[in-house]
């Protein structure tokens, strides 16, 4: 694990600043390759509001925790589609690396004919490295998460559909963040502009190599620095979720954020 962290470390923080611009435009390309790769023989649209707030509190200089709240409505806000509690404890190595260990609870709902076909449950343990760097006021995120998932199986008993037993299954999941100040409002208060895009895949039977694509994340918004300690953020999320076959779901989703430092 050390000799990875150091490699990655070299890759992207030791480099000119134009082969750090070469590789970040490199890593665009190959997620925009990806996206283009998609089967989209059969695809359902929704719209969806999500509403996420997040808080952390630092325990000394090094270790700090974080819990996340994420209420997730479709139909733009008609019914339910996820509900998320997701606490976290965190080890800032230095300004570059963040370890994390988390638990993440998920209740998944039944909101479309070819969602889960009664509300069940998901419970996930997950791992984290974010390394983290910057070109000039532009920041880089890369983050990288391993989640070992307990998911309930749903079977049919005495003409009822119902919860019976827990599958265990991988996944990984790759994020890519830039932000980048836009205008300051005020002499306290900045907006900025943040991107992401984020691939999940599902991991193979040995928990190493990839299986099949899960769902891509692309997310496009603005962030408004109310203070030091509160930033909220509003922004178009784009979420391409691979369902049973050739079936995927495309949905559209307003995101806010709420994020605060205790």
């Amino acid at each position: 694990m050390i000799q990875f962290i150091a490699r990655l470390t070299q890759f992207f923080f030791e480099p000119t600043k134009d082969k750090i611009q070469m590789k970040f435009y490199s890593t665009i390309l190959l997620l925009l390759i990806g996206s283009a790769l998609y089967a989209q023989e059969n695809t359902y649209h929704k719209s969806s509001a999500w509403f996420s707030a997040i808080g952390d509190v630092h325990i000394n200089n090094k270790f700090y925790g974080k819990t996340e709240a994420h209420i997730r409505r479709t139909g733009f806000t008609d019914h339910w589609q996820q509900l998320l509690i997701r606490p976290s404890i965190h080890y800032k190595l230095n300004n570059t690396v963040d370890f994390a260990l988390g638990y993440t609870f998920i209740r998944n709902y039944s909101y479309a004919p070819y969602s889960t076909p009664i509300d069940k449950n998901e419970n996930n343990i997950w791992q984290q490295v974010i390394l983290s760097h910057a070109s000039g006021k532009v920041k880089f995120k890369h983050r990288f998460r391993y989640e070992e998932r307990f998911i309930d199986k749903v079977a049919e008993k005495g003409g009822n559909l119902e919860v019976d037993g827990t599958s265990f299954t991988t996944r990984f999941r790759y994020r890519f963040t830039t932000s980048f100040p836009l205008v300051n409002i005020g002499e306290k208060h900045e907006l900025s502009a943040q991107l992401f895009d984020e691939i999940w895949l599902n991991l193979d039977d040995n928990r190493i190599l990839p299986s099949r694509f899960n769902q891509n994340w692309f997310y496009a918004g603005l962030a408004f620095e109310v203070n030091p300690k509160a930033t909220v953020g509003i922004g178009y999320l784009n979420d391409h979720l691979a369902l049973s076959g050739d079936n995927f779901e495309t949905n559209n989703i307003l995101q806010t954020t709420l994020s605060y430092h205790f």
